[in-house]
């Protein structure tokens, strides 16, 4: 369906494409083409692996009791039901990593702290990108008003800031303060 191409004045036009990451149908198109993978891994993994998925759109985490369980059994069942559907998984995306070395998930970054403290931070990628689009506006500002500015980069530091208030943020909000002043 992604790469089903378009029609334009009676003329078809091709599209091997696919759906433009960010268009507002990606994210629909991945809850379509995904939807069933969470009954799978429960109907397959019922008691005692303790496997669990948290997915948004076409990312998603899979936790498991041990590395052996995601690696050889979890992740076989992902990908046949993947490729059911033509899809493969992302060989640089795709990691098993244990939750004390962490891992980032929608600019967010989990990882396990002592024996029972998981904690979730901003990811430092996601950090560095929002800093960087502040700079941006920043330099673009030299030739503008204060109120320009003010109207530029207020909404971009509250949504930034609302993203990530749930979570244990406070030394990087104070980082990124002390970076934009």
């Amino acid at each position: 369906m992604a790469g089903a191409g378009y029609i334009d004045k009676r003329t078809f036009f091709p599209s091997m494409e696919g759906t433009p990451q960010g268009g507002i149908a990606s994210p629909t198109m991945a809850n379509m083409v995904l939807d069933g993978l969470e009954r799978t891994l429960k109907d397959r993994f019922r008691s005692g692996s303790l496997v669990h998925i948290v997915r948004f759109a076409d990312d998603f985490i899979i936790t498991g009791r041990s590395e052996e369980l995601l690696q050889y059994e979890v992740k076989p069942v992902v990908e046949s039901f993947l490729r059911e559907r033509g899809l493969t998984l992302s060989q640089e995306k795709t990691r098993v990593v244990h939750i004390r070395e962490g891992f980032d998930f929608l600019g967010q970054h989990i990882r396990k702290y002592g024996n029972q403290k998981v904690l979730t931070k901003p990811a430092t990628k996601n950090v560095r990108s929002f800093l960087d689009k502040a700079r941006n506006i920043l330099k673009e500002a030299q030739s503008q008003t204060q109120t320009w500015l003010i109207e530029k980069l207020n909404p971009v530091i509250r949504g930034w800031a609302n993203y990530h208030r749930h979570i244990v943020a406070k030394a990087t909000f104070t980082k990124v303060d002390a970076t934009l002043y």
